[in-house]
């Protein structure tokens, strides 16, 4: 997806705030278009999160004991093996932020501040016409526990994209 693509859903996001109300306009240029681009970054981190040591590794680390040659050994196989990941999550972030801007000039602080305090399902085609599937608890799995947890944590690091501080 290229930032034209971000402007124009900007502005058929505007035009369902027109026709059904501000939600159901954030619900597609956030809770859709977004979000579903918010969790491809994710999930593309996830796949390298364990690539490069912390600053907290200990002293029996692999990569501390093995000196200069493993270290360049390691850095040349990540280079050769993960440059695709690491290009798409630069690409994601560099396009996440420009669309940040982009719904941030199309709607006001408020009215995301507000949407997003709705508990809004990201990433989905969730239509807030046809009733909530009610589930049982018998049904209620571990995994959609964690998928639950997930989605709070990404509507949190979404809020702080989108919610600009205006105490400075």
């Amino acid at each position: 997806m290229e930032f034209e693509q971000v402007q124009e859903y900007c502005k058929e996001a505007q035009e369902i705030a027109e026709r059904a109300g501000t939600h159901a306009g954030l619900s597609f240029l956030i809770g859709e278009k977004f979000g579903v681009n918010f969790g491809l970054l994710r999930k593309a981190r996830r796949k390298l999160q364990f690539l490069y040591p912390n600053d907290n590794m200990s002293e029996e680390h692999p990569l501390n004991q093995g000196g200069r040659a493993l270290k360049m050994s390691y850095a040349m196989t990540v280079q050769e093996h993960y440059s695709g990941p690491l290009e798409q999550v630069k690409h994601l972030e560099s396009l996440l932020a420009d669309f940040a801007k982009a719904i941030l000039a199309t709607f006001s602080q408020d009215e995301i501040k507000n949407y997003l305090e709705s508990s809004p399902n990201l990433g989905s085609d969730y239509d807030p016409q046809e009733p909530a599937e009610i589930e049982s608890e018998a049904t209620f799995s571990v995994d959609d526990l964690l998928l639950e947890a997930e989605g709070i944590l990404a509507l949190e690091d979404i809020k702080k994209l989108l919610l600009q501080d205006n105490s400075n």
